[in-house]
């Protein structure tokens, strides 16, 4: 995988776009915390200028980034896949942890655990629907639940099944449909749990397949500020388990 200069500094571009669309830092902010002037940092975000390497890494550690994530972990896996197959057939998915998946945008070495081969049309047909701007997202994840994340939810997900999640399906179902034998990934708090969804006035509504004194129906509620699909990390789109 070739690595440029240039690519490097637009995709810086258009995560810091992203984030500040969706509210996470202001311009100010990050201009104060990098060391550079506010029309610096607009300079740049508006393609009127470049950046040096110096302050390329200033900027990387306000954001929390490293340059594998900025050139994008997922691209540089497929890539690989694409030239094990030899004719672009498949796909390699990271696999990361619940946790991970849902307060990441992007992920290093560090956070890849493995990778599930995925044939490339497979991943294509599957349509997204986003709510809010996370282009600079990983799309497809993959994460092997344990014991407390399958819990209520047999026989769709066992313990050490592989779940497919798609981050750039995060908008909720209809109110009036709920989600049947749909499954999201939701944020609650510190944790991310993989429910059946309702959407109700002010509240997401979160479903296990059968209740228990340790999984139950449980409420979110959406603060005026904020939309359903911030609290989703996104959709299932497809499990494996052993028999």
């Amino acid at each position: 995988m070739k690595i440029r200069f240039q690519s490097l500094q637009d995709s810086l571009r258009s995560g810091i776009w992203a984030r500040l669309e969706r509210g996470e830092l202001t311009g100010k902010t990050l201009a104060h915390k990098a060391g550079f002037q506010q029309a610096h940092l607009s300079n740049f975000l508006n393609g009127k200028r470049g950046l040096s390497l110096q302050a390329m890494d200033r900027l990387l550690d306000v954001l929390h980034l490293d340059v594998l994530q900025l050139a994008g972990i997922d691209e540089a896996l497929t890539q690989a896949s694409h030239g094990e197959a030899g004719g672009g057939e498949t796909e390699a998915v990271g696999v990361v942890s619940l946790a991970d998946a849902s307060r990441l945008a992007r992920f290093n070495a560090h956070h890849i655990q493995d990778t599930v081969i995925f044939r490339h049309n497979f991943l294509r047909r599957l349509k997204p629907r986003t709510v809010g701007n996370r282009r600079d997202w990983t799309r497809f994840v993959v994460v092997k639940l344990d014991n407390d994340d399958a819990d209520g939810m047999a026989p769709l997900l066992r313990a050490d099944a592989l779940v497919l999640i798609d981050r750039h399906f995060n908008a909720p179902p209809p109110s009036s449909q709920p989600s049947c034998d749909e499954l999201y990934a939701v944020k609650d708090g510190s944790r991310c749990l993989i429910r059946r969804l309702t959407v109700a006035p002010g509240h997401l509504i979160l479903r296990p397949l059968q209740e228990s004194a340790s999984s139950l129906v449980e409420l979110i509620a959406i603060p005026p500020e904020r939309r359903a699909g911030d609290f989703i990390t996104g959709r299932v789109r497809h499990v494996a388990m052993e028999l």
